[in-house]
């Protein structure tokens, strides 16, 4: 696998400015060998057989630090995305509409997500962690993982333990949210460092 290097003809001065800002300019997925379908495929009854496909793609990490407090007066306590940020990955400014909008500025597909839980934060046993895809409305979510338990010690790490290969595709103009969920139990804090590995790519699965 080598770099693909292109000048900036057809490249818009956005694009170019996002590439930078998130420092995958080497990344694009396009000089690197990957099919255009992942997905799985059923292969025909009552017949003996395997089939394969690969990729082959630059990982990058996505590193994400959520701090959290519930005050015990709700039913439940759900961080989502506030506006146009809250706990969205991607907020990107929008100079023709002067404001901030969210969504990825690449196709990437998620690879692993783990989270360390940090000092500040008093475990709960129902509080949880789980990564989203939310559409480009920034309001339908789909689980990328299972919700993972955050009731552990300092410095622990949780990890996904399911991760929904119809839903680790992020199209651009989609993004990724962390829902902290916290246990109406109480005031209490919940810190945590999430950790995302992905890799840009091509198409869905």
């Amino acid at each position: 696998m080598g770099l693909n290097v292109k000048s900036r003809a057809g490249r818009t001065q956005e694009m170019e400015c996002l590439d930078h800002l998130t420092g995958l300019i080497l990344q694009d997925p396009t000089g690197q060998t990957q099919q255009e379908d992942m997905g799985g495929t059923d292969l025909a009854a009552n017949v003996d057989g395997v089939s394969m496909k690969v990729s082959f793609g630059t990982p990058f990490i996505i590193e994400i630090t959520l701090d959290g407090e519930e005050t015990g007066g709700a039913a439940t306590g759900v961080l989502t995305a506030l506006g146009a940020g809250g706990t969205d990955v991607f907020p990107v400014y929008d100079s023709t509409a002067t404001a901030l909008t969210t969504g990825s500025p690449f196709k990437f597909k998620v690879l692993d997500c783990h989270a360390v839980l940090l000092d500040e934060s008093a475990a709960s046993v129902a509080d949880t962690l789980q990564l989203m895809r939310v559409n480009t409305d920034g309001t339908t979510e789909t689980a990328i993982t299972d919700a993972m338990s955050l009731n552990a010690a300092d410095d622990a790490v949780v990890r996904a333990a399911t991760l929904d290969q119809d839903a680790c595709v992020i199209d651009v103009g989609e993004n990724l949210r962390c829902d902290l969920v916290l246990a109406n139990s109480a005031n209490h804090a919940t810190c945590v460092k999430v950790y995302v590995t992905a890799m840009r790519c091509v198409a869905d699965e």
